[in-house]
């Protein structure tokens, strides 16, 4: 972790032994309508005649993120569920889980409290959720393509081939107040970390986005300093310390702003995208 501000990108020269991006979509990537730049296209265009991998990078179901880049030249490699799930030329590589036992736990916390929640279960097949009120099934389907309505959570637990990655609180207040006062039940090895500021997600603390881009080097033979990371929430620091070149997004939460090591125009100035196109060649 660095204890000063991070320098801008423009201080940087050309790079050209980039091999890796690897960019958080949410406040990120995407615009402040949460939709692909159109700038995107001709930058992963350019990359892939290059020879460098974009890697989005998300708290968002895998098979969200296959859905919203399938138009790609090529399958792109995939971080999904914060680091829970990475997936390399169509085919998940790396997996990681939470116990049932915390499971149980958190589906009790919704059910006593008087905060105004929506439990997410995210498993490698699919989510799951109990809770069916337009407004929550609207903000839910955002980031869960296959999105199951079951009458008890607890019925996931015994599906037998279902493998259940993390869990995703959504708040329809403040998510990281709630998790100060409602989740001090989680204890390792699991974390609550706040992913939005409506949502917190509860998962292995071994696991995170850091996580999946070291996965991603050691199958793709990638340095770290052959690695450009973006990134905007807490829930970005493990990658962002994976990559010689990490970005800070203009609004980027300040704890990102003291992990990296650059600062990026703001997601809504398609921040990813200028970087890389002046910078990576």
């Amino acid at each position: 972790m660095t204890n000063e501000e991070p320098k801008d990108w423009k201080t940087l020269e050309p790079l050209n032994d980039i091999r890796l991006v690897v960019a958080d979509m949410d406040g990120t990537l995407l615009d402040g309508d949460s939709q692909i730049p159109l700038g995107f296209k001709p930058m992963l265009d350019r990359l892939t005649q290059l020879g460098v991998r974009f890697v989005p990078a998300s708290g968002r179901q895998y098979q969200t993120l296959e859905r919203m880049f399938a138009d790609a030249p090529q399958r792109l490699p995939i971080i999904a569920e914060n680091g829970n799930v990475v997936a390399l030329d169509g085919k998940v590589i790396e997996t990681h889980g939470v116990s049932g036992a915390i499971v149980d736990e958190t589906i009790a916390m919704t059910e006593r409290t008087s905060e105004d929640l929506g439990l997410v279960i995210c498993a490698l097949g699919g989510a799951y959720v109990s809770r069916d009120d337009a407004p929550f099934i609207a903000e839910a389907s955002k980031y869960y393509t296959k999105l199951t309505v079951v009458p008890d959570l607890r019925e996931v637990l015994r599906y037998k081939d279902e493998q259940i990655l993390k869990l995703a609180i959504f708040d329809f207040g403040d998510a990281q107040a709630m998790a100060e006062r409602e989740l001090g039940f989680v204890e390792s090895p699991y974390t609550a970390t706040a992913s939005s500021a409506h949502w917190v997600d509860i998962m292995d603390g071994h696991v995170n986005k850091g996580e999946g881009v070291k996965a991603l080097q050691r199958a793709l033979g990638v340095t770290r300093a052959q690695t450009m990371v973006f990134g905007d929430y807490p829930n970005d620091i493990g990658m962002l310390r994976e990559g010689e070149y990490s970005f800070a997004m203009a609004n980027a939460h300040p704890q990102v702003r003291k992990v990296a090591h650059y600062l990026a125009p703001a997601n809504t100035e398609e921040g990813v995208i200028r970087v890389v196109d002046r910078l990576v060649r």
